[in-house]
């Protein structure tokens, strides 16, 4: 499946892939929020989240005392280092922006070399449908 259909699928099946982690999971294009986050980053970050693949929020489902948390998704067919860079750096701008915040990577598969980044940097990782990192995402989110 090509990235672009790939990221289509993700944001059009965003709850039923996230449900198990997150409640009233809605996901957008970044350009869709730019109201709401243009007003609140310095240029260049801005400009950097706007090439985010997706970006979504929802609530915790097992912590309701969180409130709502953004992800920042980088949409890939083979999940890469690359990808988890870019996911980590774009939550960033997020939690600049005043948000709780998670990387995330999303795809078919991923190199050995980006499970391993995912899980040291804190980012969660969509593949196929399955969620991983989860916990470990959301507490270093909530940690920043």
């Amino acid at each position: 499946m090509g990235d672009i259909l790939l990221e289509m699928t993700y944001q059009r099946r965003a709850g039923s892939y996230l449900g198990p982690v997150l409640r009233r999971v809605r996901a957008w294009v970044p350009f869709e929020l730019e109201e709401e986050l243009e007003p609140r980053l310095p240029q260049a970050d801005y400009l950097d989240l706007l090439r985010t693949d997706l970006l979504m929020r929802g609530q915790p489902r097992e912590r309701r005392d969180i409130g709502e948390v953004w992800l920042a998704v980088e949409v890939s067919a083979v999940v890469d280092r690359g990808d988890v860079e870019r996911a980590v750096r774009r939550a960033g701008h997020l939690r600049k922006a005043g948000y709780v915040a998670l990387p995330a990577v999303a795809g078919e598969q991923a190199t050995e070399g980006a499970e391993d980044m995912a899980q040291r940097e804190g980012a969660l990782m969509i593949l196929d449908g399955s969620v991983a990192f989860w916990e470990q995402a959301l507490s270093q989110a909530l940690a920043a």
